[in-house]
């Protein structure tokens, strides 16, 4: 939903909506800060923990309260996935469905 709705206000390209879908952030070609986003949220997804070498990276790119709100918004979309995912909700029928990896 969100590429389909946002993807042109933000300029994200398509060889990115790919990289998001099949590669690791340090693959995807990604400027060092949005690296660092895309390795917290798989490490989140992953594990729903952050390695110490993985902290040490964030606390030298970002602020503390930088992070805690990653961390919150990470969460809000696991409970929105829970929500859609265990009421069985339909896809919206505007929605761009992410490359298969």
């Amino acid at each position: 939903m969100h590429i389909a709705l946002f993807k042109d206000r933000v300029a994200l390209t398509d060889v990115e909506i790919d990289a998001l879908a099949t590669k690791t952030p340090e693959e995807g070609g990604w400027i060092s800060r949005e690296a660092l986003i895309l390795k917290l949220m798989d490490a989140l997804h992953q594990t729903s923990r952050v390695d110490d070498a993985l902290w040490v990276e964030l606390r030298s790119e970002f602020e503390e309260m930088q992070l805690l709100e990653l961390i919150m918004l990470a969460g809000f979309y696991h409970t929105v996935a829970y929500l859609c995912n265990g009421l069985d909700l339909p896809l919206e029928p505007y929605g761009a469905p992410l490359p298969q990896a």
